[in-house]
């Protein structure tokens, strides 16, 4: 069996770095639009976890019928968090599991499933080639997790000090995490997700890209 966990930070000051171009509240709309578009690529795996700390995102992963789960280590920061819901994954059996960042909002089912063609760990670069979006790993707690500066240098050297090396596959729709106006302009112009492109134009954001020039 394998797990997908997608962390989701706390709604609350959500994508701060993108207030030049959007509100308290366009920025809470986006992170949930990305989430919704992040489970709907998840869909083919067993069990999918959306570790999270606010009632909507929770909500959100009831009403797409994957499970919510409370962040088992709360303000202990995000590496704390997934090493505890990981050891709860093998714990309910996992085989594997699959770490998916909550803000990449063109992720496609076929290039999760690549990213887990095999035993070992795979990582998912960001388009610097510096973090990592996506994460897999099995047997499932094969190493723990390095998320923040440097995540894909950190993550591979893990995985050599584990005796198995890391699989880096470049997957185009896993590149682009939303976190900057530059980012949000280029999801604009990719092929994002539904709930996503939904809340684009509920933002008219074409119209005020375009303005901003």
């Amino acid at each position: 069996m394998r797990i997908v966990l997608i962390p989701m930070k706390p709604l609350a000051g959500a994508k701060a770095r993108l207030a030049p171009a959007l509100d308290p509240d366009e920025r809470r709309r986006l992170s949930l639009a990305m989430l919704a578009d992040v489970i709907a690529a998840a869909r083919g795996f067993e069990r999918v976890w959306v570790l999270n700390s606010d009632d909507a995102a929770a909500a959100l992963a009831h009403d797409a019928g994957v499970e919510a789960v409370a962040d088992p280590a709360p303000g202990l920061g995000l590496n704390a968090s997934l090493n505890a819901a990981t050891s709860s994954a093998v714990e309910a059996g996992a085989s594997g599991v699959l770490v998916v960042s909550a803000d990449l909002p063109c992720a496609t089912p076929g290039d999760l499933a690549a990213l887990c063609a095999g035993p070992g760990v795979a990582l998912a670069p960001d388009m610097a080639r510096v973090g990592t979006n996506a994460l897999w790993r099995s047997p499932a707690d094969l190493i723990g997790v390095a998320f923040g500066p440097s995540s894909l240098a950190a993550h591979s050297t893990l995985a050599w000090d584990a005796g198995v090396g890391a699989r880096v596959e470049n997957l185009r729709s896993l590149e682009l995490d939303v976190d900057t106006p530059a980012h949000l302009a280029a999801a604009y112009d990719a092929n994002v997700g539904r709930a996503t492109r939904r809340a684009f134009e509920e933002m008219d954001l074409g119209a005020r890209l375009r303005a901003a020039g």
